[in-house]
């Protein structure tokens, strides 16, 4: 196998950053897929810590954080507890592949929300079959994590937490496509969501309408009510959606 001296990502010195641009995480996904699929990785061989390789991009670990994501989507990386990052395939993905859209292409942005209705709503009923205590204790922390964030006004982490608590429903499926598809659906939504909360933030009472929704998908759960869970997501989702027409509306307007 090649010495690490052979490998960008894992040389001792910095490379010059990259230049900050909007595309930026897509970029620096690209060049972390080209380099373990160069023929220089094996499968099971563990990257070097996160920290360690957003330095010698010269990147934010958020933006690595985010392009990690997507290669984990696709199968490419894992998390491994104890391990780290680990190699999981050297061979480019010929999976499902989508664009997050821009936030002012209305119709595609609603597409992606159209999507997730189908899927989420079904993720609700099962992880109300399926759930264990573990389960809604995670899903508490990602709702008080949102409320504070409503509080203090931070948008990002908000989303964040938002994210948090719906990968938890997702993972209380006990089915790994779901978490896996919701992983996937995240990378869309992500930035359409900061766009729209930002927004949103300006409009009374958005914050707190959003959080009631999400306590009451929480509530259906932790009764184990599959149908009232698939309610409680579909009139989350809708309003989402309805929070996002105004928000592009808004954004169309200015």
């Amino acid at each position: 196998m090649p010495t690490s001296t052979s490998r960008p990502l894992l040389k001792k010195d910095a490379i010059a950053p990259v230049q900050s641009e909007p595309n930026l995480t897509d970029r620096i996904a690209e060049m972390l897929l080209d380099e373990i699929t160069s023929g220089d990785y094996q499968v099971g061989e563990v990257l070097p810590p996160e920290q360690a390789i957003a330095t010698r991009l010269g990147v934010s670990r958020t933006v690595l954080r985010e392009a990690v994501s997507r290669l984990k989507v696709h199968g490419v990386v894992q998390s491994k507890q104890g391990r780290g990052l680990t190699v999981m395939q050297t061979n480019r993905p010929s999976v499902l592949r989508m664009q997050a859209a821009d936030f002012g292409d209305a119709d595609q942005v609603l597409r992606i929300v159209e999507l997730r209705r189908g899927f989420e709503i079904e993720a609700a009923a099962l992880a109300a079959q399926r759930r264990d205590d573990d389960d809604l204790a995670a899903m508490r922390q990602a709702l008080r994590n949102m409320s504070e964030a409503i509080a203090t006004g931070d948008v990002a982490e908000g989303v964040d937490a938002d994210m948090e608590f719906h990968r938890c429903v997702a993972r209380s499926t006990r089915n790994e496509h779901y978490l896996n598809f919701f992983d996937f659906l995240a990378v869309l939504l992500k930035k359409n969501l900061r766009v729209s909360r930002s927004r949103s933030a300006k409009i009374a009472g958005r914050g707190a309408q959003a959080q009631k929704e999400h306590e009451a998908l929480f509530a259906a759960i932790e009764k184990r009510d599959a149908e009232l869970a698939r309610q409680q997501a579909r009139m989350h989702v809708d309003n989402t959606e309805s929070r996002l027409r105004t928000a592009v509306a808004t954004a169309e307007k200015s």
